[in-house]
């Protein structure tokens, strides 16, 4: 299975998420905690960046980012400081060009406001095609759902002219989990980029290092945006399905019809081919595991085969078999 990172960052953290000014002590914790958990999974030196200016950012009355994260008489709590320090420092750092001077925009048809460069630069990259995320936590008093999330439509004033931007907006690790998916499907990845995303687009899922897209029979295109669904939904739900329904097999593919996706254990006939049993046998890091339930793209092809979840590597599902159709 081809596994080719991504090096070209997709996540811009805007300043907004940064204004820590009127907070109480347990607020601030509260931010730097629920900042820091966001770009965990981010800061890996590639999928996220930080704009040089943030750092000049005024974060707390009369303090600067670099002030806040290095000053021996720091207001913020060591611990969480700390964190956000190593995190930071794990982003890349961008200079602004012109492209990104901070301009006025209305996101989802909102009031009138000024982007940061944080947003600016996610604006500016979005309009170029590349699918874009700006993290922005609203730290303004408001709660999340106050503010628009997700992919958003933003309309901003460039020069004289005014144009129209597709940009995703990071408030949540559910929020991000979109985001990725998003990009697969919406540049349409070819499958060695679509692997190198997956674990981040499902990360309670595993995948079989043989699995390739050309054992479907929809072309790339036909086979995609269904994949990308059917594994978001085994990825949220399969195993508190599993859970919630005591095992009931009936149940749990009912609830997963509700949801839009066809999925179903093997028939007793399969199990009692020998042959086509030991097709949903996969290896998977030296051990075997059988793929015993399977999703359809349409009734008469396009499968994928997939495990109940594994103990030895904390209940994710192993996803073993992209195919046409296996032997039944």
């Amino acid at each position: 299975m081809p596994d080719v990172p991504d090096d070209d960052y997709r996540v811009v953290l805007g300043e907004e998420s940064l204004d820590w000014r009127g907070l109480t002590k347990s607020e601030l914790s509260k931010a730097l905690d629920t900042l820091s958990d966001l770009l965990e999974p981010l800061a890996n030196g590639r999928s996220a960046a930080i704009m040089v200016p943030a750092y000049e950012t005024e974060c707390l009355p009369s303090v600067t980012l670099t002030e806040a994260l290095y000053s021996r008489d720091s207001e913020l709590p060591l611990e969480e400081r700390r964190r956000l320090q190593l995190l930071l420092d794990k982003c890349q750092d961008v200079e602004p060009g012109y492209e990104d001077l901070p301009s006025l925009v209305q996101l989802d048809g909102g009031p009138q406001r000024e982007t940061s460069w944080g947003m600016a630069h996610a604006l500016a990259r979005a309009a170029t095609g590349r699918s874009m995320s700006c993290l922005l936590l609203p730290l303004d008093g408001a709660s999340a759902s106050d503010h628009p999330t997700g992919w958003i439509t933003v309309r901003r004033q460039t020069g004289t002219e005014q144009d129209e931007v597709e940009l995703h907006l990071l408030q949540t690790a559910e929020d991000s989990l979109v985001f990725w998916r998003g990009v697969i499907t919406r540049e349409k990845v070819p499958e060695e980029e679509f692997f190198a995303l997956a674990s981040t687009a499902f990360p309670d899922l595993l995948f079989a290092p043989s699995l390739r897209f050309n054992r479907f029979k929809g072309s790339h295109q036909e086979v995609l945006t269904w994949l990308v669904g059917l594994l978001g939904l085994l990825n949220d739900h399969f195993s508190h399905t599993l859970a919630d329904c005591g095992g009931d097999q009936k149940k749990v593919q009912d609830r997963f019809k509700a949801m839009g996706a066809d999925i179903s254990p093997e028939s007793p006939n399969t199990k009692r081919n020998a042959k086509a049993w030991a097709e949903r046998l996969v290896d998977y890091s030296g051990e075997h595991h059988r793929c015993e339930w399977h999703g359809k793209r349409r009734w008469d092809c396009d499968r994928v085969h997939f495990s109940l979840p594994l103990k030895a590597h904390a209940n994710r599902v192993l996803i073993g078999v992209f195919v046409d159709h296996l032997s039944t």
